[in-house]
């Protein structure tokens, strides 16, 4: 009866863990960094994810930046038109990932939109 619980709690756990990964607190990696934007909103330990676009009349610079609430704090930046044009569908609650090479250029920005994200509180 007993292995047969724990096979259940096992189960249980591996299967609330295949929920959707789209909605979660900010993590931060080597070389890339995940983030929900409005989890982080309402997160209480400080935590933030998002980006920003300059124009001026030569150019434009998107700049992305991520911690986690913790220790991991990164950034990273483009003059890519692909990676800005990207940027200009991000939400309040939108869910960000942004990768970045050795010298934290850009290598890529996805931005999601879905209603299962939890959004901002006031």
């Amino acid at each position: 009866m007993r292995r047969l619980w724990l096979s259940l709690a096992a189960a249980l756990a591996i299967g609330l863990g295949a929920g959707p990964a789209l909605a979660g607190p900010v993590q931060v990696f080597s070389d890339y960094a995940v983030g929900d934007m409005g989890t982080a909103h309402n997160a209480t330990n400080g935590q933030y994810i998002g980006c920003w676009v300059d124009n001026d009349t030569s150019s434009s610079l998107l700049y992305c930046e991520a911690f986690d609430g913790v220790a991991g704090l990164t950034y990273c930046f483009s003059t890519v038109q692909g990676l800005i044009d990207t940027a200009s569908g991000m939400a309040d609650s939108s869910n960000i990932s942004f990768g970045w090479d050795g010298s934290h250029v850009c290598t890529y920005l996805m931005v999601s939109n879905f209603s299962q994200n939890p959004g901002r509180k006031p």
